[in-house]
């Protein structure tokens, strides 16, 4: 039988509806079927237009125009529509559409700024894709990020191993695969764990106060902001590698590392919002060049690390991902070491070298910081007394001022600003977090740039650095609360380097600060921090032109 024109048409959208709902109803566990099967039912009314063009071209070009027009109008109607989960929630029109709205966005390096900007305009919770939302109101924090809160996000598929597949920590959806692959993580950086560590820390920090003294001379200006990132490499690569990995103080960057690491935060922050592309995307010439040239420096020092054992200062995070405690450690054990250790690197130089400059632009900007920080140093730590603050990291925790700017720079610039991403277990069909029903599939973006600048929660002035803020005997003059401040996330999904950060923090701001005289370039901008402040997950930063010279004792 062969049905008229109008009903082949009408069978030909009915396609397109279908399309649609398996996509509602399947993309986010059979992405890799759905693309099969949208490519294959057009085939379906195809035939139907034969008897009437007797062109197969023409009838599988009418198929296909008329499921994919009616697919993508569907879509465009239902996210935009009364019955869409999240129709109530304010936001952009554009991003209720498509997420390759967030992926232009992405592109600028201004989603801290943007996502502040919509919070403002929209209130506490603002719908930032089709099947996104972002939400500042504390109420959240504890169902979203707790102990009983939501495993990691959507957007956590695109930033997966587009070669393997494979996840790293940071990574893992399944919360119960998590916490159980944190464990090593969780006991290398234990308190006990994190004290054996200050003697390799101690002496990558005065390997910088050497190196910024050295290059500095006759009254050359270094950019402040370089060399606190090639620090945090070259310590988190002792971390990682037991001293086999880098050494970019000494060396420079002779590899490219530091570039190709940046390169692959881009990339990322950006597949991130198409993850059904991101296999494609890396298959373009070049695209996976650069991940897989640190994927392989890496897997070779990781190899090298493993096979020598601990390095001359004793024991480092590597020794606990590589189970080098048990006198019979378990060969698994290196397949998974040699998936974490770029994430040591990534994770922990990228986060803290953008804290520390962040200190330093504010503190030598306005310089009544830096000489008050600087006094409460000599009380502690006097210049003449021949111990410096690397000696004794139980001190730099006893300081007040210390942590009070190392708090206010993290509240002004946290680590990660934007992409504290959770959502339900997958065939949960949804959560209630607080009062909010979450349905399934949807992200939730907890993000600590829009909360650490929330008159609700920091007052006043939260647009400013004022560490006084955070100290007891000034607590009539200034509303901050604790609680909604997360710089480290929280529960148990956090930030398990918190301790480690916070003892680099101190320990390099307090030396820096007791050894060093520095001056800003005469002439240096200090507003074009903040402008050169880009966002791909974590923050890229601008320049510190600084002059340095040994503090006379």
């Amino acid at each position: 039988m062969v049905l008229s024109l109008t009903d082949a048409c009408l069978f030909a959208a009915f396609c397109g509806l279908f399309v649609h709902a398996c996509f509602n109803r399947f993309e986010d566990d059979h992405f890799p079927s759905l693309k099969a099967v949208s490519l294959v039912i057009p085939l379906l009314p195809a035939s139907l237009f034969y008897p009437h063009s007797r062109s197969v071209f023409l009838s599988v070009l009418a198929g296909y125009m008329i499921c994919f027009v009616t697919l993508f109008s569907s879509i465009v109607l239902y996210r935009l529509s009364p019955f869409h989960p999240l129709a109530k929630y304010p936001g952009p029109a554009l991003a209720k559409l498509s997420k390759l709205w967030g992926l232009y966005k992405t592109s600028t390096g201004k989603t801290h700024l943007l996502y502040l900007e919509l919070h403002r305009q929209y209130g506490p919770i603002v719908r930032t894709g089709p099947n996104e939302m972002s939400i500042c109101d504390i109420g959240v924090l504890e169902p979203a990020l707790g102990n009983n809160g939501m495993p990691k996000g959507p957007m956590w598929k695109g930033r997966i191993n587009a070669q393997t597949g494979s996840t790293s920590l940071v990574s893992e959806r399944n919360m119960r695969v998590h916490l159980e692959r944190r464990k090593p993580w969780n006991k290398g950086l234990s308190s006990s764990s994190v004290r054996e560590y200050e003697p390799i820390l101690r002496n990558r920090v005065l390997q910088l106060v050497e190196s910024l003294q050295e290059k500095s001379a006759g009254n050359h200006f270094v950019d402040l902001v370089e060399w606190i990132s090639m620090f945090s490499y070259d310590f988190m690569g002792d971390m990682a590698f037991g001293g086999l990995g880098f050494e970019l103080m000494r060396d420079g960057d002779v590899n490219g590392l530091w570039g190709l690491m940046e390169h692959g935060i881009r990339i990322q922050a950006h597949t991130q919002h198409v993850p059904w592309a991101t296999t494609f995307l890396h298959s373009i010439t070049g695209m996976g060049a650069a991940a897989a040239k640190l994927r392989s420096f890496v897997h070779s020092a990781a190899q090298k690390r493993a096979r020598r054992g601990r390095g001359p200062f004793g024991p480092d995070l590597s020794s606990w991902l590589l189970d080098e405690a048990n006198p019979t450690p378990d060969p698994r054990q290196f397949k998974s070491y040699a998936r974490e250790s770029q994430l040591i690197i990534v994770a922990g130089s990228d986060t803290t070298a953008a804290v520390i400059s962040s200190i330093f632009h504010h503190i030598l900007g306005e310089q009544k910081y830096f000489e008050r920080l600087r006094r409460e140093v000599d009380s502690y730590f006097p210049l003449d007394g021949g111990e410096v603050p690397a000696d004794n990291s139980t001190k730099l925790s006893d300081m007040p001022f210390l942590n009070a700017v190392i708090n206010e720079a993290m509240r002004i610039t946290p680590p990660v600003p934007i992409d504290l991403q959770r959502g339900p277990e997958r065939g949960s069909g949804g959560k209630m977090i607080g009062s909010i029903f979450i349905p399934e599939g949807t992200g939730v973006n907890i993000p600590p740039y829009v909360f650490h600048r929330d008159p609700r929660y920091f007052s006043p002035h939260p647009d400013q650095f004022l560490p006084d803020r955070w100290l007891p005997d000034t607590t009539g003059l200034y509303h901050t609360l604790p609680e909604a401040y997360i710089p480290f996330s929280l529960g148990p999904m956090n930030c398990p380097g918190k301790g480690l950060a916070l003892l680099e923090l101190r320990m390099v701001v307090a030396t820096l600060v007791q050894q060093l005289d520095m001056e800003l370039q005469s002439g240096y901008d200090t507003t074009s921090w903040e402008t050169k402040l880009d966002c791909y997950f974590v923050f890229t930063r601008g320049t510190i032109p600084v002059k340095v010279k040994l503090r006379v004792h």
